[in-house]
């Protein structure tokens, strides 16, 4: 394979040829009919960067693990088979690749990169790394019903396999939440479970455990062999967590095929996992992989890993200074007796998920928290950082600074080099640290524009010289190779060596290592500090904490095929008016405003608006207070238009002696027009009230015949739309934290300038992830074409009922003011 001059280049003795490094190849299982065939596949994005070529195929039941270090391409590999690539980023691909849907000859053959991705979605399922972007409609259950509509399932039999994938996934419960109110982790599975709800012939797999604890990994795990064994469906996995994912089996729980690239994208070797990991292990383990314990063993290494800190590198207390020494060992931050909770406007509606935490954070300590997913870690990360108040109990002690899991969230500056400047240390110490960070040669470029793990180091090195005595990382390992992982951890473990206070989250026992002592979050309560080896020794308590299951992978309860049994509904409001037909609702507001716009005379516009009000409160079951609250934008916008008749309109003056010339014709259609913008408005309150978005979406495809493209993609929006607050208040947070704290060490508030660029990011925010969301919404075969309706809206005679009890109040009404 010779090299392109517009790609980057790995270390010399990894570019040497194809015959010289001897890749093995692994003839694909013969008699099954193949799913992918790729011919000298290359893609190049414009930044250089890029993986390939590669020659080979991918045939039905067969799971192949693509290995490489971050950088090498793998993400970009996937999204090429996709179809995301040219259509969706950038970047130029060469070579041929094929999809194939099992017809006879081939002749249902896909070109991924000519037909983009809604061409590939009938018969390819992906899940990408971001969690958040990866749900793309506000309901899970209706996430997971898309491509199954996309395929034209039939509705009857669309329900038992939504409840089937999300109960494999272990989040069964969660199919009539709103994705605004998840976690990460469940978001990744809910992901997943949309990924294999149509049976894909090709799975595509990146990094799906990332940012899950051992139970997670296990039921994800298991829902992919069990869909791979019932379907025949071939899997493609990027994964850095191998022994997570292998399970007690070791290399023979990992897919029995490894693709390997270099650094530089090129195809290290393509053949059975073990001899792949055997022949190239040390190339693979010195350029930053992550290795089987097995294999970690066989080439030397130590496993765990040493600790990242066990040997202090020159001059690290340079690196990461203190303005005043702190003598090792003193408490720098003291949690007593805490009661802690998710913050207000979280979203989540959980109630405390800490009681009783007692916390000492010393000097010169590195102590790890961990815990299963959704055990309060974040939670407590908050309330260290005084970014979250306590419910109960007291916080006292030195301030701190907190790395958030998203490090693109806390960027304030324009460049790499910026980012450093703006936590004010001198010139000579920021250099020092572009140097440590390996950044050096990025400093004028724009930190969004940086790796995943380059963006960690950048953040971590930032907070770093915010010359903060407490630090606080959550997650600082998540989703990051071996050696990003080990930088990360090494600039945490000299800071707690120069004399910090160091706290990070994790659910990844590898970091441990570098820890001086491990609290574990178990029933909402802190256990510890222990030793870490003391909790690596103790099996039951690992399990409490999520980091180790009871059963082995293939006996666990997670394997068991869910019951075929149908979806529950979502309940309906209790209100009478929220149980009524969107659809209905709509209607009797569209002629109730066109007869409102004929009516001149205010007489019968107060009646109107007298009825409805009444109706609205009754339907609702609103108090006169609320439904005040309500209107009130309405009520501004009435009051300005009297106001603008009653002094603009000429006529008789009953008042001539006022300073303002008023007149009764300008009072009568005043009163008129303000009533009409009235009876408008309250109709729309109660409309938005009595209808979600979602059942509003479904009575229109079902009655008004809107065509699902817009129904879903406007749904899609609503999705952003709810997550916005979420992503201001990370930002605003993030930006906290950024500046110098108050004397009791609680995070600064913002300032106009601060929040404007806070506004900024959270439209660059948007954007991406909007983005994002219309991958996801493709990747789920949204089109034009046919599709099936899982969800219908029924009209009822209670419907019925309404429509005419309004239509008789507003022709009494007419009748009596006539």
């Amino acid at each position: 394979m010779g090299a392109d001059p517009g790609r980057v280049q790995g270390p010399e003795h990894l570019q040497a040829p194809e015959q010289e490094r001897g890749p093995v190849r692994a003839p694909a299982p013969s008699g099954e009919p193949r799913v992918l065939v790729a011919e000298g596949l290359e893609a190049v994005l414009p930044s250089g960067a890029g993986v390939g070529p590669w020659s080979g195929e991918i045939r039905a039941g067969e799971q192949v693990l693509l290995l490489g270090p971050s950088g090498s391409g793998k993400s970009t590999l996937l999204r090429v088979l996709a179809g995301a690539i040219p259509s969706h980023q950038r970047g130029r691909v060469t070579g041929s690749v094929r999809l194939l849907d099992g017809t006879a000859g081939g002749a249902g053959a896909i070109d991924p990169v000519a037909g983009g991705v809604l061409a590939t979605a009938p018969v390819l399922g992906h899940l990408g790394q971001d969690p958040v972007d990866g749900v793309c409609l506000p309901l899970i259950a209706d996430d997971v019903a898309l491509p199954l509509e996309s395929a034209c399932t039939p509705p009857e039999r669309i329900g038992p396999r939504v409840h089937e994938v999300l109960s494999a996934m272990g989040v069964g419960e969660l199919a009539h939440r709103s994705a605004a109110t998840l976690s990460g982790g469940q978001l990744q599975r809910a992901s997943l479970a949309a990924a294999i709800a149509a049976r894909p012939r090709l799975l595509l797999l990146d990094e799906p455990t990332a940012m899950l604890d051992a139970e997670g990994v296990a039921a994800v795990r298991s829902a992919v062999d069990a869909a791979t064994d019932q379907t025949g469906c071939a899997l493609l996995l990027v994964e850095h967590r191998l022994d997570e994912w292998a399970g007690e089996r070791g290399l023979d729980g990992l897919p029995a095929r490894t693709v390997a690239l270099d650094r530089s994208g090129r195809v290290l070797a393509d053949g059975p996992t073990r001899e792949v990991l055997t022949a190239h292990g040390p190339a693979l383990r010195e350029q930053g992989c992550w290795l089987p314990r097995e294999i970690e063993e066989r080439v030397g290494g130590s496993w765990p890993a040493e600790p990242a800190g066990s040997a202090e590198p020159a001059g690290s207390a340079a690196l990461v200074p203190l303005t005043a020494a702190t003598p090792r060992a003193e408490v720098l931050l003291h949690l007593r007796d805490a009661t802690l909770g998710p913050p207000d406007g979280s979203g989540r509606g959980e109630d405390a998920v800490l009681t009783g935490a007692d916390l000492e954070i010393r000097a010169g300590r590195l102590l790890a928290v961990v815990g299963r997913n959704g055990a309060g870690k974040s939670t407590l990360l908050g309330a260290l950082s005084r970014l979250d108040p306590l419910r109960a109990g007291t916080l006292e002690g030195a301030a701190a600074g907190l790395v958030l899991q998203r490090p693109e969230s806390q960027f304030v500056a324009d460049t790499v080099e910026d980012e450093l400047s703006a936590s004010g240390a001198p010139q000579d110490v920021r250099r020092a640290m572009l140097e440590r960070l390996d950044l050096a040669d990025h400093a004028a470029q724009s930190p969004y524009r940086l790796s995943g793990g380059q963006q960690r180091r950048l953040s971590l090195g930032a907070m770093l010289l915010a010359d903060r005595p407490v630090l606080l990382a959550d997650e600082p390992g998540y989703g990051l190779d071996r050696a990003a992982h080990e930088a990360v951890l090494a600039l945490l473990r000299e800071a707690a060596d120069a004399g910090r206070g160091v706290v990070m989250t994790t659910h990844d026992l590898r970091s441990l290592e570098a820890a001086d002592e491990v609290v574990v979050i178990a029933d909402g309560r802190l256990v510890g500090p222990l030793a870490p080896s003391d909790l690596l020794a103790d099996d039951a308590l690992l399990r409490r904490a999520g980091l180790r299951v009871a059963d082995r992978l293939g006996s666990a309860p997670a394997d068991r095929p869910a019951p075929r049994t149908a979806l529950d509904p979502p309940a309906l409001p209790r209100a009478p008016l929220a149980r009524r037909d969107p659809t209905v609702l709509l209607g009797l507001l569209t002629a109730l405003s066109i007869v409102c716009i004929t009516l001149t005379d205010p007489a019968p516009l107060l009646m109107l608006y007298a009825l409805l009000a009444a109706g609205t409160m009754l339907g609702l079951r609103l108090g006169p207070l609320a439904l005040a609250r309500a209107q009130a934008p309405f009520v501004l916008f009435a009051a300005g238009v009297f106001m603008v008749n009653v002094l603009s309109r000429p006529g008789h003056e009953p008042w001539p002696d006022l300073p303002v010339r008023v007149t009764s014709e300008g009072i009568v259609l005043g009163a008129a027009l303000a009533l009409r913008a009235l009876v408008i408005g309250l109709g729309a309150v109660a409309v938005v009230r009595a209808s979600d978005p979602g059942r509003t979406m479904t009575s229109l495809r079902t009655h008004a015949r809107l065509p699902a493209r817009i129904a879903l993609a406007l749904l899609a929006g609503q999705r952003l739309l709810e997550d916005l607050p979420r992503r201001w208040a990370t930002i605003t947070r993030a930006h906290r934290l950024r500046r110098p704290p108050s004397a009791d060490g609680t995070p600064a508030r913002l300032g106009p300038r601060a929040m404007a660029r806070c506004a900024f990011a959270l439209l660059v925010d948007a954007i991406r992830s909007s983005t994002r969301i219309a991958f996801a919404l493709e990747s789920r075969g949204l089109g034009t074409g046919e599709r099936t309706q899982w969800r219908t809206a029924a009209l009822t005679r209670a419907d019925g009922a309404l429509v005419v009890g309004v239509v008789l109040a507003v022709a009494a009404v007419l009748v009596l003011a006539g």
